[in-house]
């Protein structure tokens, strides 16, 4: 929980970083457009106007905005309006973080303004020049700039989560505008029983469920840098880089996770439903084509047999009783720690549509491994 807890932070930081950055990058550009069309009015303002004092201070006052606003912003506003409309959310965060803004700034000028007359913070010259800066238009303008500045961030936010975790960087870059094969790692997650709840709860009351559980485990498989490809029904695909997936076991360790978190939530479900989501998932790894594919509806797709071959040893979960199933291959390269997973070796098995046998192991208590051990049993008997 504590290795999580610092993937967690570590993430939000470097998105708190990302947002400092642009921030003052887009002031300092801000900062050339003014000094072009409107010193004159700072000329007017303030006695000795001095191009570098007014640099330095918006300059100042959009890194001190990236750090606390976006702090605020990535650690609380986004998580408390999630559940909100995309619209509201966009304008309640605008709002509450260009105000912010706006005051950092008012603070800078003031501060600045002290140490450039060598007076006091509260001296009455000091106070009369910070009062025309922030009356004048050139400051109404400045809250326009954080306005627009905040909400073009919070929908590169939004936008980021719609196509999933790093997409939306690699289809700017043109990383995948031509076909490329590479090696992913692929786990299908999915609901069991999902049939039976759906009759249980209806419709649209399913649909909610859907809702939250993809909300619920978003978080867990982006701080196992897992990259969520499609919500196909019940069932999320999750893939990853060969490189990402493999490092501490990320792809099996994000299982886990999940259900470390539905667990965690298992109150709120049974409370709103009436009960709580149960998970399998199947892992398989293997090259793919990436590519970026539409034109109205842009993303990036992956098309491999790898993914047919998940799907299929998804599918067997049911079939001998556990919640996970990989396949050797995949196995061998995570190399864990023999005392971490208790694994178990199902046997090789002819998936449907395919003609080669592939190897599957599962990992659970005691209990699992005698049900596991009997269906195998039942099995051979059969044939």
């Amino acid at each position: 929980m504590r290795i999580q807890n610092i993937i967690r932070l570590r993430i939000k930081l470097k998105r708190v970083a990302w947002i400092t950055l642009g921030w003052t990058l887009s002031a300092l550009l801000d900062n050339i457009n003014t000094r072009t069309i409107a010193a004159s009015r700072y000329v007017d303002i303030l006695p000795d106007y001095e191009f570098d004092f007014v640099f330095t201070v918006n300059i100042f006052s959009a890194f001190l905005c990236g750090i606390i606003s976006g702090t605020l912003l990535i650690f609380f506003l986004r998580e408390r309006f999630r559940k909100a409309s995309f619209g509201l959310a966009i304008l309640i965060n605008a709002v509450i973080i260009s105000a912010l803004n706006i005051g950092i700034s008012a603070l800078s000028y003031t501060f600045f303004i002290a140490f450039k007359l060598k007076k006091g913070l509260f001296h009455p010259e000091v106070l009369d020049l910070s009062s025309k800066l922030t009356g004048d238009t050139l400051f109404y303008k400045k809250f326009l700039f954080w306005f627009f500045l905040v909400m073009l961030t919070i929908i590169g936010l939004h936008v980021n989560e719609k196509y999933g975790q790093g997409v939306l960087g690699k289809l700017i870059i043109g990383k995948y505008l031509r076909p490329r094969e590479e090696e992913r790692i692929f786990m299908f997650v999915d609901i069991k029983s999902s049939t039976t709840i759906a009759e249980q709860l209806g419709h649209l009351r399913f649909f909610e469920l859907l809702n939250d559980f993809y909300r619920d485990l978003t978080n867990p498989i982006i701080y196992k840098s897992g990259e969520i490809y499609q919500y196909v029904g019940d069932e999320i695909v999750i893939s990853w880089p060969m490189e990402d997936g493999l490092k501490n076991a990320n792809c099996l360790r994000c299982f886990y996770d999940i259900k470390a978190t539905l667990e965690k939530l298992s109150g709120e479900y049974k409370k709103k439903y009436g009960l709580v989501p149960v998970v399998k998932a199947g892992l398989h790894f293997g090259p793919v084509t990436t590519g970026e594919i539409g034109v109205i509806k842009k993303d990036i797709v992956f098309s491999g047999d790898v993914m047919n071959t998940a799907s299929r040893i998804q599918a067997q979960c049911n079939r001998f009783g556990v919640d996970i199933l990989l396949s050797k291959p995949l196995l061998d390269k995570l190399k864990l720690p023999p005392d971490e997973f208790a694994r178990k070796r199902v046997g090789m098995i002819e998936l449907r549509g395919k003609r080669q046998r592939v190897e599957l192991y599962s990992f659970g208590d005691e209990e699992a491994e005698v049900e596991i051990e009997k269906r195998m049993i039942r099995r051979r008997n059969i044939n």
